[in-house]
């Protein structure tokens, strides 16, 4: 075995034995200060980032809209059990939770019902992860479809918000359409029907890489740098280096695992290694405010990256 062919081993050894480290959905993390170290940025990101999204999601759900889907879920199981008068109830609180969302959002097609937050957080390195592609396609080449598999399984690094969303337009009239069902005694076919109003529930994924979030947060630390006072300028532009070069690193990381496309990442890298000829300079925060702006835009391109999470071998809700 050749060194190249040993490396590539280790790597893929590596990659399989760290996996992706997931989070549990919903849950609030304690984030921290900010310290001008490129390690502890990149730490506290996964959690600021979902508590952040969290608090900007949850409040958009209407307590009705959260009760709708379990509700209707309630009426098929008392249908089950024989229990007409009780999923008729059930039905009919539906009905009455279904008409103030309309009441109360006209014109809206969609309402959020429910969201999840999840994190896959990926512990390899760009060369691992450059190791393991190698070595996967590789595999594929020689009919190992199961092989290249369980190395790309967890190659990704994301955080995922999943909306369960009610359609206004149709769930409301689906519902009230039942309930004659049940009181005729058709309660196969009211049984049918329920399942498939549930079936018109929209799900919704954004999909946002972390190394794009973490490169965004070295960024903002690297721009205040340039502000402090406590060092000489020599010692803030050594500071600002080692941000902006762990930014890049991170940006490398989303590149190699497919998020987005190979343009983006070499109109930023050139952006990036440009602030560094603007430091302490009247351009400079032009410059920075350049960089960022194009990050966000960035950002805001990924955030519809199911297909692409699929097409990188993570498993689809």
């Amino acid at each position: 075995m050749n060194k190249n062919q040993y490396q590539k081993k280790m790597a893929i050894y590596v990659l399989l034995a760290s996996g992706a480290t997931f989070l549990a959905s919903n849950s609030f993390a304690k984030t921290e200060t900010p310290k001008t170290h490129p390690a502890t940025t990149i730490d506290r990101v996964s959690a600021a980032t979902k508590h952040k999204l969290l608090k900007e999601k949850i409040p958009s759900i209407e307590g009705e809209a959260a009760e709708i889907e379990a509700e209707t879920q309630k009426a098929i199981v008392a249908l089950g059990g024989n229990d007409t008068k009780g999923a008729t109830t059930i039905l009919q609180g539906v009905s009455t939770k279904l008409d103030n969302l309309l009441a109360k959002n006209p014109g809206l097609n969609l309402v959020p019902a429910k969201v999840e937050t999840d994190v896959y957080d990926f512990n390899g390195t760009n060369k691992q992860v450059a190791y393991a592609i190698d070595a996967a396609e590789d595999m594929l080449k020689h009919g190992k479809l199961q092989n290249a598999r369980k190395i790309l399984v967890g190659m990704a690094s994301e955080i995922r918000v999943t909306t369960t969303n009610i359609p206004l337009g149709s769930y409301p009239a689906a519902i009230k359409q039942i309930i004659p069902l049940i009181d005729s005694g058709k309660i196969d076919q009211a049984v049918v029907d329920l399942s498939s109003v549930l079936g018109t529930l929209v799900v919704t994924t954004e999909v946002m890489p972390l190394p794009v979030l973490r490169a965004e947060e070295l960024l903002t630390v690297a721009a205040d740098l340039e502000h402090r006072d406590d060092l000489s300028k020599e010692a803030n532009r050594n500071e600002i280096q080692k941000f902006t070069d762990a930014a890049k690193d991170k940006l490398e990381l989303a590149q190699l695992l497919g998020y987005g496309e190979k343009d983006d990442y070499k109109t930023l890298y050139k952006e990036i290694d440009a602030i560094h000829k603007t430091l302490f300079s009247e351009q400079s925060a032009a410059v920075w405010q350049k960089v960022m702006d194009d990050l966000g835009q960035f950002k805001d391109r990924l955030k519809d990256l199911e297909d692409a999470a699929e097409r990188i071998g993570h498993p689809a809700k």
